[in-house]
């Protein structure tokens, strides 16, 4: 993907397998095209690498080279060499939120992975997801380690500039410190909405939601509100999780969204 001057490389980290009750009010009669053979949603572990001028951005750092049942990561490191990538290239790493699926690779044993990187996460979401959690959480245990070596640098506001045509915007609900990212070069814009959207289907029935939403009812105004903001423009949207990590533009539809995807 390319927005003006700058280039946007999804990255898949590995796998998310997710039962049907991930899915809270979905109708799965009505959506079996959602199912793998084996009767579970799978989805990817997105991440993306922006290139802007002098500035390399990872946005989510995947879940890392383990497997937690419900997912598998590792192949983060590979999808980065084969886009000319080494971890000490990064510049920034956005963190979309600290879901551990989404921080993994920030620290590999007990020291910062990307050695030169500065790492960027909502403040809001530290209070539950670090400072709350357990002692043995994994995320608790990525996050201090980052904290230790001084490579963070919390986001706190709306509309909060990272980089060169990079802009921080927040989208609380999925959890207190969600931020989404919109990308920006000349007149092409594009965003990527982190887990603020689980699946595109949302755009089309809203009443549904993730089971770890923080906020379900937050969450649900939170995209309502982007999807008024985007309809019928040329603005390209993906998620972190949406199938193939593939772009596509919002429509408006008879009383609903609807996402169209980029070819």
């Amino acid at each position: 993907m390319q927005v003006g001057d700058i280039e946007l490389v999804p990255l898949s980290d590995g796998m998310c397998k997710l039962p049907q009750a991930f899915y809270v009010g979905l109708d799965f009669a009505a959506h079996q095209d959602l199912l793998a053979e084996d009767g579970l949603v799978h989805i990817p572990i997105g991440c993306f690498l922006l290139r802007s001028g002098e500035t390399t951005v990872l946005i989510d750092a995947g879940l890392g080279d383990v497997d937690v049942g419900w997912a598998q990561g590792g192949q983060l490191p590979a999808g980065l060499r084969a886009a000319g990538v080494l971890p000490e290239d990064v510049d920034i790493v956005v963190c979309s939120h600290l879901h551990v699926d989404h921080i993994g690779w920030l620290a590999v044993d007990d020291a910062p992975y990307f050695t030169n990187a500065v790492v960027r996460y909502g403040a809001a979401d530290w209070q539950q997801f670090v400072a709350e959690a357990d002692l043995d959480s994994r995320g608790r245990q990525i996050m201090e380690v980052l904290a230790d070596a001084g490579r963070l640098e919390p986001l706190d506001g709306d509309m909060l500039p990272i980089a060169p045509g990079l802009t921080a915007r927040h989208t609380p609900g999925h959890t207190p410190g969600h931020y989404g990212l919109v990308v920006s070069s000349g007149e092409a814009r594009a965003v990527l909405l982190g887990d603020a959207v689980e699946c595109p289907l949302q755009m089309e029935e809203p009443d549904f939601y993730a089971l770890s939403d923080v906020d379900p009812a937050l969450a649900a105004r939170t995209r309502e509100a982007m999807w008024r903001e985007l309809e019928g423009t040329d603005v390209a949207v993906t998620a972190a999780h949406f199938p193939g990590l593939q772009f596509g533009r919002v429509l408006v539809g008879t009383g609903r969204h609807l996402f169209a995807p980029l070819t």
